[in-house]
């Protein structure tokens, strides 16, 4: 036993070692940041006088560059540190600012030592003979037209060049501002038709030629391809999501557990303005003997009502919500609940319900709800995660009126 017990003694400080071991070597650093990459990346160093870092940052989304999606890295500053000192030595720059665009093995392709402006930039990418990535796979592509994954992949790169396009088009962050008040939903500007079809006329094309064909196949790759919320201002984007959404529908109609169609649903939806998720519901049969709580399926639901909660549509949360829940109460199959499925049931579908109510400004309903939730789950710890929701939508009286309620015992 004492043996056992002096090991565990050595595997515990072994273990707060490592903990403690002192952060890498910036050569390690910064090897390891340049492999991540194997097309190149950009560096600017900087000193006291020369802090050139900003300038590069602009410049890298300029159009000529944004397509080649190069990593930036900058050190240094107004004061030298390990990296910036290693990096002089590695390099042999004096004092002074300098930039340069390396190969993934640290190597310089092209440098300067003036500010880094975007033309200089593009033209030392061209002097490098770089290709972008979306490049790569186009020329791919013309070789194999029928690759699929080359397809996805183009076309997660011509989403992210436009993202990059339309986030410095806007001149902000693309998220949508917080609706002033209860229940409004707030709209996204929408390009006029010359900058959309600037920045997304190509990631439309890619998209629509992939749902002519045999898009089913890459469903499993679509949702990380297609993410990126700036589409919401392309009224092309929008347009062409509003004529393949009902593939999307019909293939859930044949797979209605198929959360990678859910993703791909609950994607094109949000960046259509957002469509009613009931219709769709009533309109797909889960296997036999899946249990009231468990459909829809959990993820689809939190993936709705996130979606709904960030464009402030609560209204949406509350016609997806109600009809559930009065399904769930009338159906005959279900049992004294119970901590486990009652906590299901509040969780996937009464909380997000009830908020709405209130955000909505329904107070009435919201009590109706919380009152039918203590009878039908049958579990006093409803009343408490109320009481908890109510007060942290700062509604003291539900909170007390429903804590009150965690006394009540099942008929």
């Amino acid at each position: 036993m004492n043996v056992l017990r002096r090991l565990g003694c050595v595997f515990v400080l072994a273990l707060s070692l490592l903990a403690q071991r002192a952060p890498a070597p910036p050569a390690e650093t910064f090897e390891r940041e340049l492999k991540k990459n194997r097309l190149g990346t950009w560096l600017v160093l900087e000193d006291e006088a020369l802090t050139w870092g900003a300038a590069a940052r602009t410049a890298v989304q300029e159009d000529t560059l944004a397509a080649l999606n190069l990593p930036l890295q900058v050190a240094g500053g107004k004061k030298a540190d390990a990296m910036s000192t290693y990096l002089r030595e590695r390099y042999g720059w004096s004092k002074g600012g300098h930039w340069a665009l390396l190969d993934s093995a640290g190597r310089v392709m092209a440098d300067g030592a003036a500010k880094p402006t975007a033309a200089a930039l593009a033209a030392a990418a061209e002097r490098a003979g770089l290709r972008s990535r979306a490049q790569e796979l186009a020329d791919f592509l013309r070789r194999n037209e029928d690759h699929l994954e080359a397809r996805v992949a183009l076309l997660r790169e011509q989403i992210i060049t436009a993202c990059r396009r339309t986030t410095k088009l806007l001149g902000a962050t693309v998220e949508n501002p917080k609706p002033e008040e209860a229940g409004k939903v707030p709209e996204p500007v929408l390009f006029e038709a010359e900058s959309d079809l600037k920045i997304w006329a190509e990631v439309a094309q890619s998209l629509d030629r992939l749902f002519q064909g045999r898009w089913l196949e890459t469903s499993s790759d679509l949702p990380w391809a297609l993410n990126g919320a700036e589409a919401v201002h392309s009224p092309t984007m929008r347009a062409l999501w509003s004529r393949h959404l009902p593939a999307v529908e019909e293939a859930l109609r044949r797979q209605p557990n198929a959360w990678d169609l859910w993703r791909i649903w609950i994607l094109a939806a949000d960046l259509t303005g957002g469509r009613p998720l009931s219709p769709l519901l009533d309109s797909l049969e889960p296997l036999p003997g899946t249990a009231p709580e468990d459909w829809p399926p959990a993820a689809v639901l939190e993936a709705f009502v996130r979606d709904a909660k960030k464009r402030g549509d609560w209204r949406a949360i509350r016609e997806a919500m109600e009809p559930r829940w009065e399904e769930w109460r009338g159906d005959t199959r279900r049992v004294a609940m119970g901590q486990g499925p009652g906590e299901r049931v509040w969780t996937r579908l009464l909380q997000p319900l009830v908020e709405a109510l209130l955000s909505t400004g329904d107070a009435g309903a919201a009590d109706q709800v919380v009152a039918q939730a203590i009878e039908s789950l049958r579990w006093e710890g409803v009343a408490g995660l109320a009481r908890d929701l109510a007060t942290r939508l700062n509604r003291p009286d539900l909170a007390a009126r429903w804590g009150g309620l965690s006394q009540a015992r099942p008929r």
